[in-house]
């Protein structure tokens, strides 16, 4: 297996605190939300996962259309990541993905795509067996000129 990225990010003050990379490049203040007793008003843990898997699953999306030459005209992805509380005091997840798809592709053709989608999706991969994850897809109207 040959490496092909490495991400190194650091974190101080846990949520209420900050992130960064170790080059500088990103910087960012956390805030503990209104629903977990904080102040709210910034990016809590949780929009970051949620943002990160979806990015990283619309690019496996696009990938596949690439290789495929699929009639896809664009897409994108929404993202819900909620939090649940166990009896036992544990904290499970649950990811749902919505994409949206543009062009002539029909439903049963999306939903294959975004099936597949899941199964290179390395970020998926990796909350697998930890997390919930719903995936739809939407068809939307292409835009013409």
């Amino acid at each position: 297996m040959d490496l092909v990225y490495k991400a190194a990010m650091l974190t101080q003050g846990g949520r209420a605190g900050s992130v960064q990379s170790d080059d500088g490049s990103f910087k960012l203040k956390l805030a503990v939300p209104t629903e977990m007793g904080g102040p709210g008003g910034g990016p809590s843990p949780e929009m970051l996962l949620a943002g990160a898997l979806a990015a990283d699953y619309e690019h496996s999306l696009r990938h596949i259309v690439r290789l495929d030459r699929l009639p896809v005209k664009g897409c994108y992805v929404e993202a819900t990541l909620s939090l649940y509380k166990t009896f036992e005091e544990t904290f499970k997840m649950a990811l749902t993905l919505t994409v949206h798809l543009a062009g002539p592709v029909d439903q049963v053709s999306a939903d294959a795509l975004v099936q597949r989608a899941r199964g290179i999706s390395p970020m998926l991969e990796l909350v697998k067996n930890n997390m919930t994850v719903h995936l739809a897809a939407v068809l939307d109207t292409p835009v013409t000129a």
